[in-house]
């Protein structure tokens, strides 16, 4: 089994969603082939193994969080399910493992065959930018929750993704799943209404989180409460949720 190349391997609290604040193991994979303009992790994108930032994996200390120490890219299945499982606490609940990135889907290959021999240790936590809907079916049969973006023109600066997300929704069906935006100043209330009315139509249940950027991208109050109300005239269940973890100055 090749390695893959990971940029970080750390626990911190779930800081997005409606799983916020629970305790996850994060492993942070290298590459991802969009480039979102609020991107909070820009080193993660390209996987050239001449960007010095990308020839180490970083991994957090279990004894002591604050500190840090590296081995060598591409990491093995081994040698990450070893690590992950330094993490673990015991007790009775079950530790989750957050894929995470970058985008975790272009390492589907690796995926399909490390998966299968950590599951029965960890939940297994996606976080995709929900595009990738070839790598979710190969995958679905290993996955316990989707947290799947939905990439808003307005907000990216990129093209729309609209009927790659519908076939990521499909690829999806029967995991838990929820649907998390980036929104901007920029955001606007079309874009809202499109990504509402398409997770209508498969299934108005379904959780969408408004997430706020930071910085100079950051929305007003008042835009946040605006989208909400227009995208629960279509669906049933819509957050606005900042990310806690920045907040509360954890990785």
């Amino acid at each position: 089994m090749d390695g893959a190349i990971v940029q970080e391997i750390f626990s911190s609290i779930q800081g997005e969603g409606p799983w916020i604040g629970e305790r996850h193991i994060f492993v942070r994979f290298a590459g991802c082939d969009i480039s979102c303009r609020y991107c909070d992790t820009p080193s993660v994108i390209q996987i050239d193994s001449g960007n010095s930032r990308l020839k180490f994996c970083r991994i957090q200390s279990a004894a002591d969080p604050s500190q840090y120490e590296q081995i060598p890219n591409p990491v093995s299945a081994a040698d990450l399910t070893r690590i992950c499982t330094r993490f673990i606490v015991s007790g009775p609940s079950r530790p989750t493992l957050s894929l995470t990135g970058g985008e975790p889907l272009l390492h589907c290959s690796f995926l399909t065959q490390w998966l299968p021999a950590v599951r029965n240790i960890f939940r297994i936590y996606l976080e995709t930018n929900g595009i990738h809907a070839g790598a979710m079916l190969d995958l679905r049969n290993m996955i316990d929750v989707v947290s799947m973006d939905f990439k808003l023109p307005s907000a990216t600066g990129l093209r729309p993704f609209w009927d790659e997300h519908r076939h990521f929704l499909s690829a999806a069906a029967g995991i838990p799943l929820f649907v998390k935006s980036v929104i901007t100043s920029d955001t606007n209330s079309v874009d809202i209404i499109t990504a509402a009315r398409i997770l209508a139509e498969y299934d108005r249940s379904i959780p969408f989180v408004l997430q706020p950027a930071g910085g100079q991208y950051a929305p007003g109050a008042a835009l946040l409460i605006k989208f909400q109300r227009a995208a629960l005239e279509i669906i049933e269940d819509v957050r606005i949720i900042p990310q806690a973890h920045k907040v509360l100055g954890l990785p």
